[in-house]
């Protein structure tokens, strides 16, 4: 009658797929399909490997960040787009086999971490669903945020609860161990921190204090809950050892310097500074790993990319010198 016609989920919208159950790995075809087809044109037989890095690093790494913006993909999807990625800029044109000269771990690296500066597409998934996190913690103002947070997590520490929601907010909320990991919280009323699993001190409480944690009565008590306590020693197992009685007390300190405001809400932020971005958490995650000055001195020099790309080979001791070749026994 109304001359519609019958669709069936996953349906696509704007180019993300849309569904009202999981979506599988084959509703990510189409993000396949378009990567796979990209390097078609580029396949010529005179690219040089500085060449293929650019075209890594600025086309087949940004496709599929629209959609990562959306969902957690698969396990299976990024090995596949790692391995599209890798057989590209490794082998090119050519359909006999290439052996890959260096580890992808290491080509995406930062370049000053000693990489090439490729992206890991892992870990930017993470980074960008993390944002939205960010936004829920600090009760961002926008619909779909507030109606989450009066269906499922009234007086409830979202972290602390059992998993509801969507199949996507249940992907999302996953991440929260990583953005809890590198976030600490200027405690307000306190009903959305964990007191002894999350960072609202200067260090995380249940490893300041082990002793005293191990006889808390929950391991997923709010801070909200904690100062509202008349009195501290309804939290705990009795009777106390000596040791946890001595914790108990230095504890007792280390709250009292705590500035609690029941009227306020709490706010979360990252370690390295007031908004999280999916740039910093790239940068945070990297952060620790040493390489040596010289690699962020050959990508800032003028040298051609393939010239870059010969000398990063020689430092990392990927070159396909005799020995190297001995190595993976293709010559004696």
């Amino acid at each position: 009658m109304l001359n519609c016609k019958l669709g069936s989920w996953p349906m696509r919208y704007l180019g993300v797929p849309i569904s009202d159950s999981r979506i599988g790995i084959s509703g990510f075809g189409g993000l396949k399909q378009k990567m796979a087809k990209r390097p078609d044109p580029w396949r010529g037989k005179h690219l040089s490997s500085g060449g293929k890095l650019v075209l890594t690093i600025s086309c087949l790494s940004s496709l599929p960040i629209f959609m990562m913006g959306f969902y957690l993909l698969p396990k299976s999807v990024h090995k596949w787009m790692d391995s599209l990625r890798g057989k590209f800029f490794w082998q090119g044109a050519k359909e006999e086999f290439k052996y890959h000269m260096a580890s992808w771990d290491s080509v995406s690296r930062p370049k000053d971490k000693g990489g090439l500066g490729v992206i890991n597409l892992r870990l930017h998934n993470d980074a960008l669903l993390m944002k939205h996190l960010h936004k829920f913690y600090n009760h961002a103002d926008i619909p779909w945020i507030q109606l989450i947070w009066f269906k499922y997590y009234q007086d409830k520490v979202p972290h602390a609860s059992r998993e509801v929601g969507s199949f996507w907010w249940k992907d999302v909320m996953r991440l929260n161990n990583l953005y809890r990991s590198c976030s600490r919280c200027i405690v307000g009323d306190g009903s959305t921190v964990c007191f002894w699993e999350d960072r609202w001190t200067d260090n995380i409480l249940s490893t300041d204090f082990p002793r005293i944690a191990s006889f808390s009565k929950s391991e997923h008590v709010s801070v909200q809950q904690v100062m509202q306590t008349q009195d501290m020693e309804d939290m705990f197992h009795l009777p106390l050892s000596v040791q946890a009685l001595e914790e108990l007390n230095d504890l007792q300190t280390v709250i009292q310097e705590v500035t609690y405001d029941a009227n306020q809400d709490d706010k979360w932020q990252p370690l390295w500074g007031i908004n999280f971005s999916a740039r910093k958490y790239y940068e945070h995650i990297y952060g620790t790993l040493e390489a040596h000055p010289i690699f962020q001195q050959i990508h800032k020099s003028r040298c051609t990319p393939r010239v870059k790309f010969f000398v990063w080979l020689v430092l990392v001791d990927r070159l396909n010198t005799k020995t190297m070749l001995s190595r993976r026994h293709i010559c004696a």
